[in-house]
């Protein structure tokens, strides 16, 4: 695990831990020739349904396997994006397929190379936003993020989108069993708040991320040692920008300057792995539309902020929007948690929303009365 302190120009903080975790779920054996599968899988939550080893079991996935000379044994050598491989799934009991005319058999001799990408069930929903292409010289998989609180074409849960590779794979090597170590192609995000100063009190209403990419493409790495990284393995779409929501229509109190409140550690958000450009409040781009177009990022906020119970941001009936910059470098499987210090903000000219109390002090010259003489 590794911690990162991250400063939003002295107004918020963030905290950033990124995380890759790995937990066996269900070890399956077998000592037929019939090809059969276990799984691993790295902890995940999400809006969408969280993936961990305690439910692992819900997901499904799809598989491909080739011989050494690159012929399909199990799926098809797509040339183009489609989904066409074997599928498994659990059946209570153990990892099996979920066709059973779809059983393969090893080969007496020959090695085969596997790979999986998980969740394997499709939707003709999913065109919009989740296609793979395997083949035995390149596996890909495309797939765009969506603000879960949006509407329109095309509008779904996120997916915790994970695959495995197990190569030269033979029915002596772990008794037939195909382990698959699964690991996640998207990154985490979670939110915590807590308050710059002991006598202010902060009320959230939303959170949302500004000006991220929302779609690309995912290449698997040569094997399954290997860790997928943004600058490797993603490659993303041009335009395409969207502003997830992390929490929204919500009144979090965030009351103390010391421990964090949580904001989102139950419902985090999936985004594609990338590096987010913060906002330059200065010049050309001090303004929101500026930042925009110049492809800026920044956190929107919804709140009110009191201190020592009198509103400084918002009122009891009114909700102020403030913005922050916001810069981010994603990993795929990291888990990235901020901790926003309530202090401040600017309005959407990238002014300061809260003006703090400056003094002056003159003093007057001391002036000299009349003397006066006393007697002894």
């Amino acid at each position: 695990m590794e911690k990162k302190n991250v400063m939003f120009l002295a107004i918020f903080g963030a905290l950033l831990v990124g995380c890759s975790e790995e937990e066996i779920a269900n070890v399956e054996t077998s000592s037929q020739n019939a090809i059969s599968f276990n799984v691993v899988s790295n902890a995940a939550e999400t809006k969408a349904t969280p993936i961990t080893s305690s439910n692992l079991t819900t997901t499904d996935f799809d598989v491909f396997a080739y011989t050494a000379d690159g012929t399909a044994f199990m799926g098809k050598d797509d040339a183009v994006m489609g989904h066409s491989g074997v599928k498994i799934e659990h059946n209570g009991t153990k990892w099996d397929y979920a066709d059973q005319s779809d059983v393969h058999y090893w080969p007496a001799t020959e090695s085969l190379n596997f790979y999986a990408i998980s969740p394997g069930s499709y939707s003709v929903d999913y065109v919009y936003h989740y296609m793979w292409n395997f083949n035995h010289e390149m596996q890909k998989i495309e797939y765009a993020c969506m603000d879960e609180y949006g509407k329109g074409e095309g509008k779904h849960a996120d997916h915790d989108v994970m695959y495995g590779i197990a190569l030269n794979q033979t029915k002596g090597t772990n008794n037939g069993v195909v382990k698959f170590t699964f690991k996640h192609i998207l990154s985490q995000v979670v939110f915590k708040a807590r308050t710059e100063l002991a006598t202010m009190n902060v009320t959230i209403s939303s959170i949302k991320i500004c000006n991220a990419k929302m779609s690309g493409t995912f290449t698997l790495p040569s094997d399954a040692e290997t860790d997928p990284t943004t600058a490797d393995n993603w490659v993303l779409k041009e335009g395409g920008a969207y502003n997830p929501t992390v929490i929204r229509n919500a009144a979090i109190e965030v009351k103390s300057n010391t421990e964090a409140t949580d904001i989102s550690s139950k419902t985090p958000i999936f985004v594609i792995p990338q590096t987010l450009t913060k906002w330059v409040v200065a010049d050309d781009t001090k303004t929101i539309d500026n930042a925009k177009n110049a492809g800026q990022s920044y956190l929107e906020i919804s709140c009110k902020i009191q201190q020592s119970g009198v509103y400084v941001c918002g009122s009891e009936s009114t909700w102020q929007t403030i913005y922050v910059p916001f810069g981010a470098s994603w990993e795929p499987g990291k888990r990235y948690i901020y901790t926003m210090i309530f202090g401040g903000g600017y309005d959407e000219n990238g002014d300061a929303t809260l003006k703090p109390i400056i003094f002056d002090a003159d003093v007057e010259d001391w002036v000299d009365d009349a003397e006066h003489e006393v007697n002894m």
